[in-house]
């Protein structure tokens, strides 16, 4: 499903935790011009999906379907596939034309790497994946049990929308920005306070404002956040692509679901130019050839969630000198 071209059509995967604003920002998104190409899925985890009532409330002729069946990560692909059938089906009996935009709202409770993983299965169309999350302003906390779903989510996300903003003060809001930059400190941060103008920002960005996505070695910045550690690892020159595969899938063995982000650019043995590594908990995107320059040096910064350096450096211990990465921790919680 996923491809780089910018001509390609979008699927928007939209998450947040439960009443973090994600209906209101799609309604808004729905309610403008921009929406027109739009098809939208709604998720919801409970048994009555209050969610796929009021999404459409405003627009009769949307193009929408319903995923049942409880929470989208927690149940197999093919309903996912389905539903992704079923609104292009209905689209060109239609005779609109093809979609320029779709949506998935997901559960409150879903995390990204499951979905992300199923998405990647679907052959029957092209999309560009783009992860947008909201951030409720009000309450940007998270508890020990909505922690692991609050950072998988803000983590994964190529846009952190801060939400609510009405209803709090500037104080407040600056408050928000800083959890938000500790989950993830290369996401793009929408904090516009108009509700219309900040769901066109989030959900339909221009091409200037598509451009303005952070470089991955932003992540090298550092969250202070005492449960999430951000590393670097740094190898001294071009690596053999079989043991690079092999280092991410230790990597991804050794963590799990403590895994949340991989992202780097790294020179690999035989291919001229640099290749983009960039993954969403244990799910890696084809890796793709770039033509950005490694001037400020090569590597991958991984976000993982109660993961020490420690651990990442002994799983590195088993490789050779000469395709082992050099591991550094730019967190506090790392160190």
């Amino acid at each position: 499903m996923t491809t780089s071209s910018p001509t390609t059509p979008e699927f928007v995967l939209l998450t947040g935790s439960l009443g973090s604003g994600k209906t209101t920002l799609l309604c808004d998104y729905l309610s403008l011009p921009e929406s027109a190409d739009t098809g939208v899925i709604v998720n919801e985890a409970g048994e009555i999906n209050v969610d796929g009532a009021v999404v459409p409330s405003g627009r009769r002729d949307l193009p929408m379907t319903l995923l049942g069946n409880g929470c989208v990560c927690c149940s197999f692909g093919d309903d996912l596939h389905s539903a992704i059938d079923e609104l292009l089906e209905a689209r060109r009996q239609s005779g609109a034309g093809e979609f320029r935009r779709i949506i998935l709202e997901t559960s409150g409770l879903a995390m990204p790497s499951p979905i992300l993983r199923s998405l990647m299965r679907y052959d029957r169309a092209e999309y560009r994946l783009r992860i947008v999350s909201t951030l409720d302003a009000v309450d940007p906390s998270a508890d020990d049990v909505m922690f692991p779903i609050r950072s998988a989510q803000l983590t994964a996300a190529q846009s952190i929308v801060l939400t609510k903003l009405d209803r709090v003060s500037h104080g407040a809001i600056a408050a928000a920005e800083r959890v938000a930059r500790e989950y993830n400190p290369a996401a793009v941060l929408v904090t516009t306070e108009d509700r219309s103008a900040r769901a066109r920002v989030a959900l339909a960005p221009s091409e200037l404002e598509a451009k303005t996505v952070a470089s991955q070695f932003q992540a090298i910045a550092a969250t202070d956040h005492s449960r999430l550690g951000v590393f670097f690892a740094q190898w001294p020159g071009s690596v053999p692509w079989a043991d690079l595969g092999d280092w991410l899938e230790d990597l991804a063995g050794l963590c799990g679901d403590r895994l949340l982000r991989v992202k780097g650019l790294l020179s690999v043995g035989g291919v001229p130019r640099p290749i983009l590594i960039d993954g969403v908990g244990t799910t890696f995107a084809e890796p793709r050839w770039t033509d950005a320059e490694l001037a400020a040096g090569r590597g991958i910064v991984i976000i993982a969630r109660d993961v020490s350096l420690d651990e990442l450096t002994n799983m590195s211990g088993a490789y050779s000198s000469d395709v082992r990465p050099a591991l550094r921790a730019t967190s506090k919680r790392a160190a």
